[in-house]
């Protein structure tokens, strides 16, 4: 309320502000250590620059479109529940729970890569750290990217761009993955080859989804620029896999009341992930072995592309 009687302004996300060049500027300063006094309460001025604006500036250098949001904690419980989804802390961020954090920003690029930044208390170095990738996406066993710590905007921004991105996107890759290998395996372990058909069980259909969801990012890693050159066999088992997997061969849902090509798609796609689906995996880990210098933009997908076959079942829990 002192600011707003002083004459500062509001922005969006709740920051008031002043412009330094406003002819009544020290009257309002003045105005405001009066009304300050008044109510007691303390106001306490900084040099240093607005978390908010140290934001823009990092997500305008990052590539891509990044959004760049403020969050404040008037309580100190709260700024402990968000460093609870820091993928892995980090000697940087590791002691942050000591301290209070007043705000923190968080840089997204609408594909599912979240960012916090901070600023650390002791020596006002800028933090960066990845969270934790929604839980529904995907199921997140390996180590995260390493945070950073920086003095200014563009040597953070900087850092981003060259370790902390690419190790992110590598350990996305890694954890897709883990994933599609442990639900595999669990699939060849659990039911015997030939014997499984329509209606399938619905912890096997749960897996298959998860599978139709991750193969087209794992195809996409193993075709980026700069990974191990594909053998010609290589190359047209991706290609089977594509075309298996395209959008034209996706016919809806594979329930009760499916169509006779629907239910013909739906078995196709599991009996070529149950035979052949260990060989995109294995191509896939080839990646995990050479890990890439440029951040791969694949979007952290929810469901499988419109047009695979979702089963009915594919949002059965997880076993």
């Amino acid at each position: 309320m002192a600011l707003d009687l002083a004459g500062f302004t509001k922005d969006h996300e709740g920051v008031r502000h002043l412009a330094v060049d406003h002819p009544q500027v020290r009257e309002a300063l003045t105005y405001l250590h009066q009304t300050a006094r008044d109510w007691q309460v303390t106001v306490t001025p900084s040099e240093r620059p607005y978390l908010g604006d140290i934001a823009s500036i990092i997500a305008a250098q990052l590539p891509g479109q990044w959004e760049a949001t403020i969050e404040h904690y008037p309580k100190e419980q709260n700024s402990h529940d968000l460093l609870e989804w820091l993928w892995d802390s980090g000697p940087y961020m590791a002691n942050l729970e000591n301290h209070r954090i007043p705000c923190a920003a968080l840089l997204r690029d609408g594909r599912g890569t979240e960012l916090l930044l901070v600023e650390r208390p002791r020596d006002g170095r800028y933090l960066v750290a990845a969270l934790l990738p929604s839980p529904d996406c995907l199921n997140v066993t390996v180590p995260g990217p390493r945070s950073i710590a920086e003095p200014n905007a563009y040597l953070a921004a900087a850092a981003i761009r060259v370790r902390l991105l690419p190790e992110y996107e590598q350990a996305i890759h890694l954890a897709r993955l883990s994933e599609a290998e442990d639900d595999l395996r669990w699939a060849h372990e659990t039911f015997e080859p030939g014997a499984v058909h329509a209606p399938y069980p619905a912890d096997l259909d749960a897996a298959l989804h998860r599978f139709l969801t991750h193969a087209p990012n794992l195809i996409a890693a193993r075709r980026r620029p700069g990974a191990k050159s594909l053998t010609p066999q290589e190359a047209a088992a991706l290609d089977h896999f594509e075309a298996a997997l395209s959008p034209g061969r996706g016919v809806g849902l594979a329930a009760s009341d499916a169509s006779a090509d629907e239910s013909a798609t739906h078995a196709h796609v599991m009996t070529l992930w149950l035979t052949e689906g260990e060989q995109l995996i294995e191509m896939a880990r080839d990646i995990a072995r050479q890990p890439s210098t440029a951040p791969v933009r694949a979007e952290i997908r929810t469901t499988p592309p419109p047009g695979l076959p979702v089963s009915a079942n594919s949002a059965a829990p997880r076993r």
